[in-house]
């Protein structure tokens, strides 16, 4: 389906409670379950005979390791800063951020920038990791050193966003209907599956 840029669509995100309950709950329980199961396993090879002491060590130093990471990630998650971001649209803007009713900050379009000369695309994909998942990259400008920024669509939130692919699918097209003077990598259209998008929209 197309649009006209007069009456391109707003998307607004959802929000699931129930599933950041869970991934919540099974965070806390992994961080308490995992170095008990270490401790008890320690124990054991170290109450074993037959077992070498270089072996032993080893269990020993990989077993302190877990409880101190698991330790710092339990500090960590509670002095993480809670994010103030209730809700997340976007529209003809761009990407809309909202706590409770009050608009608090706003990544319009035009503050998109093109790419630096060493550079192909100025929308384009980065993996995560090897075999993805895909992060969609744009570039803006650094308001500190004036210089260009390489960065992704932020949709930080305390519960988690359901929809959160439809959101950056629905950024993607509010680039095209309105930056068609950035040139986007093939691979983003192809992944969000907007090829037919950009040949249909009426400039």
């Amino acid at each position: 389906m197309t649009f006209t840029k007069n009456d391109f669509p707003e998307i607004t995100s959802r929000h699931s409670q129930v599933f950041t309950s869970f991934i919540k709950g099974f965070g806390w329980l992994m961080s308490v379950f995992v170095p008990i199961a270490m401790i008890g396993s320690t124990i054991l090879v170290f109450n074993s005979r037959h077992i070498s002491i270089g072996l032993k060590t080893g269990m020993l130093v990989l077993t302190l390791l877990l409880v101190w990471f698991f330790g710092w990630l339990m500090v960590t998650m509670r002095k993480r800063k809670k994010s103030n971001i209730t809700k997340i649209t976007i529209d003809k803007n761009g990407i809309n951020y909202y706590s409770d009713l009050e608009l608090i900050k706003t990544l319009n379009y035009d503050d998109l920038k093109t790419r630096p000369e060493n550079e192909k695309y100025d929308v384009f994909l980065s993996e995560f990791g090897e075999g993805g998942p895909f992060l969609l990259n744009f570039y803006v400008l650094d308001a500190e050193s004036g210089s260009l920024l390489k960065k992704q669509p932020d949709f930080d939130s305390d519960v988690v966003i359901t929809n959160s692919n439809q959101l950056t699918r629905h950024f993607v097209t509010g680039i095209l209907y309105f930056r068609p003077d950035l040139k986007i990598e093939p691979g983003v259209l192809n992944l969000y599956q907007l090829e037919s998008v950009k040949n249909d929209i009426p400039y």
